[in-house]
């Protein structure tokens, strides 16, 4: 099929050229790619935008949209349409127009730009109205009918439902009553008393004041020695600037990092050092590594844990001798009384309630199925006591003497008065002075060994430090043994639960949480290890308050604002008699909040 190509260029003055192509095919594409038989360079037009074909010997045109946003088509958006010629399609800037093919050609299409006016008039004449004005409508009346409506619902209404009755008793519970100038929803912690205003608010439309919150919160502690920072951001801050009720049931509390980073982030040049601890900004990109309490003495002997940061090599003096890895590395178990026993973690480590830490671990629930404290293969059942030395001293001598005395111990070391049976009920009678003064030396004998035995040999010196002491003066050992003690808390300047790490929990990147996922429990060879998790741990999971891809982890999601021992009372009196701070502290030029 031939077709004729008209092009209009349009000269100075008004005046018109034209220039005359041909084409040879069933179809005439149009677009911007420089395959298309008409080529159209508007960035608005597709690489491949429409298709036309001649039908009917070139009286009529099948157009056919190659896009889905279709094509203009004498000024209607279509996707198909046939049309006879006079027709006319336009594509950013240009018209093409079918036209009635000369002799010696089977199609023709009239290419010409579309003038600016043109395009210009066309698109005001679709433009929707976008101004009051352009509506028809005047400003000042639906002004004036709204504000007599929101003045009638907001006021009006709700000033009658308090001073008339009948009507109050009717809106009473709906938006209409004197609730509509409530400024939110309560916290939860103050709903029991939500409809006594004076609670809180000494005077109508007042905030409220520290005075008023201390009535009830007398207890709670200041952010910071409030005589150190008397005159620091956290002295001038109201308690309102953090907690903000009337935000719901939940926003009591505000939670953006902001709020402790404005200070913290530079903390020791605030203070001019006074404050020792490191600057932070975020927990993803600004953190100090962890520092944790190890076990530790002073010289009197008292229990005194020391802070100590994780970046150095740690090492726990608990007084304990456990390794974690012969007790979890049993795959087929351990040899107990009771057979084969596998241990996991939770075996001897339980949540306590609240599934914040973990419950004390203690012998004779965790350890004695295993480590049992016998003594004499003649009685198998009968244990010493755990954990009270002179107990366990006095407990052997009493049962070898009452042994001795009472006869009938079959042992083929011991004498012959031990070894003979006696009467039941007269065994002390039954004897003389002499046997009775040779059973008992029997009978310190045989719990010095015992003793020795339980302490230096298979017991005690198994899990404890144990140190002999000198003899008493009737010749009986005596042995002391090292405290446990272990830390207990470790983040003593952050919580932590367990209930919200549970086994089972979905890792960020895949994969589940367990014991061994933080505490490398079953490659620990001594109780020495530490087996806390250091900030790298958790940074496998938690980030800053704007983290992608891991959990958004603010400040107060580990560490509480009011922590310190000074009330919160304190601080309230240093502001009101304006007492100057110490010349270590210092007051900042800025305004920041706590």
């Amino acid at each position: 099929m031939k077709w004729l190509i008209r092009r209009v260029i349009k000269k100075g003055k008004g005046t018109l050229q034209y220039e005359e192509d041909i084409h040879y095919g069933e179809e005439l594409d149009i677009g911007r790619g420089a395959d298309q038989a008409i080529l159209v360079t508007d960035l608005r037009v597709a690489l491949e935008h429409v298709r036309v074909r001649a039908i009917s010997g070139g009286k009529k045109y099948r157009i056919e949209s190659r896009i889905a946003a279709g094509v203009r088509i004498n000024g209607h958006i279509e996707q198909t349409a046939t049309v006879g010629t006079g027709a006319y399609l336009e594509l950013g800037s240009l018209r093409v127009t079918l036209i009635e093919p000369p002799a010696g050609y089977e199609a023709a299409v009239e290419v010409a730009p579309v003038d600016k006016s043109e395009q210009a008039a066309r698109v005001e004449a679709e433009r929707l109205p976008n101004t009051l004005l352009e509506t028809g409508l005047s400003k000042r009346r639906p002004s004036w009918l709204l504000f007599a409506f929101f003045l009638l619902i907001g006021l009006i209404i709700p000033l009658l439902t308090h001073y008339v009755p009948s009507v109050g008793k009717t809106m009473r519970g709906t938006p209409l009553s004197t609730t509509a100038w409530e400024t939110g929803e309560l916290a939860a912690p103050h709903h029991y008393f939500g409809q006594d205003c004076t609670q809180c608010h000494e005077n109508g439309f007042v905030s409220a004041k520290d005075e008023q919150c201390l009535t009830c919160h007398e207890r709670t502690q200041a952010h910071a020695d409030p005589k150190i920072y008397a005159n620091f951001e956290l002295a001038d801050a109201d308690c309102a600037y953090c907690h903000r009720d009337h935000n719901g049931v939940d926003g009591l509390i505000l939670t953006n990092q902001s709020l402790c980073s404005d200070c913290h982030a530079d903390i020791k040049h605030r203070t001019n050092n006074v404050s020792k601890l490191a600057n932070v900004s975020d927990f993803g990109t600004d953190h100090p590594q962890f520092s944790v309490n190890l076990p530790a003495w002073n010289a009197a002997g008292e229990f005194v844990p020391t802070r100590v940061s994780m970046d150095t090599k740690l090492v726990e003096n608990s007084g304990l001798k456990y390794p974690h890895d012969k007790h979890l590395g049993a795959v087929d178990g351990l040899n107990s009384p009771r057979g084969k026993q596998i241990l996991t973690c939770d075996s001897c480590h339980k949540p306590e309630v609240g599934g914040a830490g973990m419950a004390a671990i203690d012998f004779e629930t965790h350890c004695q199925d295993c480590h049992r404290l016998t003594f004499d293969s003649l009685a198998g059942d009968r244990q010493v006591r755990h954990a009270n030395v002179p107990e366990v001293l006095a407990q052997l001598q009493e049962y070898y003497a009452k042994r001795a005395l009472d006869g009938d111990y079959e042992e083929a070391a011991a004498p012959s008065v031990v070894r003979r049976r006696r009467i039941p009920g007269a065994a002390a009678a039954a004897i003389s002075a002499d046997e009775k003064r040779v059973a008992l030396d029997w009978a310190r004998g045989k719990a010095n060994l015992v003793t020795r035995t339980l302490f230096e040999g298979k017991a005690c010196v198994v899990c404890h430090t144990v140190q002999a002491l000198p003899a008493s003066d009737e010749g009986m050992l005596r042995y002391a043994v090292k405290p446990v003690r272990v830390a207990g808390v470790w983040y003593a300047k952050s919580e932590f639960t367990h209930a919200q790490h549970q086994s089972g929990s979905t890792l960020q990147g895949g994969g589940t949480l367990d014991c061994g996922s933080c505490h490398a429990a079953d490659r620990s060879t001594t109780s020495a290890n530490v087996l806390i998790p250091d900030i790298a741990n958790c940074k496998s999971c938690h980030a800053g308050e704007g983290a992608k891809g891991l959990l958004a982890s603010t400040c107060i999601d580990c560490h509480g604002f009011h922590q310190t021992p000074f009330p919160l009372k304190l601080r309230t009196e240093a502001r009101a008699n304006k007492s100057a701070p110490p010349a270590a502290a210092v007051t900042p030029n800025t305004k920041a909040a706590p």
